[in-house]
């Protein structure tokens, strides 16, 4: 739709996204030449690091590869990529599956996951992404297919 560079701030991003906190992670974003990154610091305060684990903060893997895809919400959502001739309807869009997807680095409080998510194919209804995390420099999690249903807004 647009390939011009774009930035979502914090405001931006809780006003469109269907997930919101305590479960959404991202705090900021933009897109530019078909590639949106996304940065999220995790609090200490996360209502999970009570059970995991107790004494010895650890972000869950799974919640690594949520933020994968919560990142690739936003740019569906927002319209950002080529493909879309206009915006997906942020009640329509739902995880459906991933493809190589490995944690490869602890995460603990108070440290910044970036998140880049390109697109591999967007055909409604279907979205495929690559989107990998990088925390102080090194590989968190990788995605190698990441997949979500969607629909435009009508």
């Amino acid at each position: 739709m647009n390939e011009q560079a774009q930035f979502f701030s914090k405001d931006d991003i809780l006003a469109i996204m269907p997930q919101q906190p305590p479960f959404l992670f991202i705090d900021e974003a933009e897109y530019s030449d078909g590639v949106i990154v996304g940065r999220y610091k995790i609090k200490e305060t996360e209502v999970f690091f009570d059970g995991h684990f107790k004494g010895n903060p650890v972000f869950p893997g799974t919640l690594m590869l949520e933020a994968l895809g919560q990142l690739c919400v936003l740019g569906l959502v927002k319209g950002v990529f080529p493909d879309m001739p206009k915006p997906a309807d942020p009640k329509k869009i739902f995880f459906t599956s991933s493809d190589g997807g490995r944690c490869s680095r602890i995460c603990r409080p108070n440290e910044v996951m970036e998140i880049r998510a390109k697109p591999l194919r967007i055909r409604r209804p279907i979205a495929n992404f690559e989107a990998v995390m990088n925390v102080g420099g090194q590989r968190a999690a990788f995605c190698e297919k990441l997949t979500l249903t969607f629909d435009y807004i009508s």
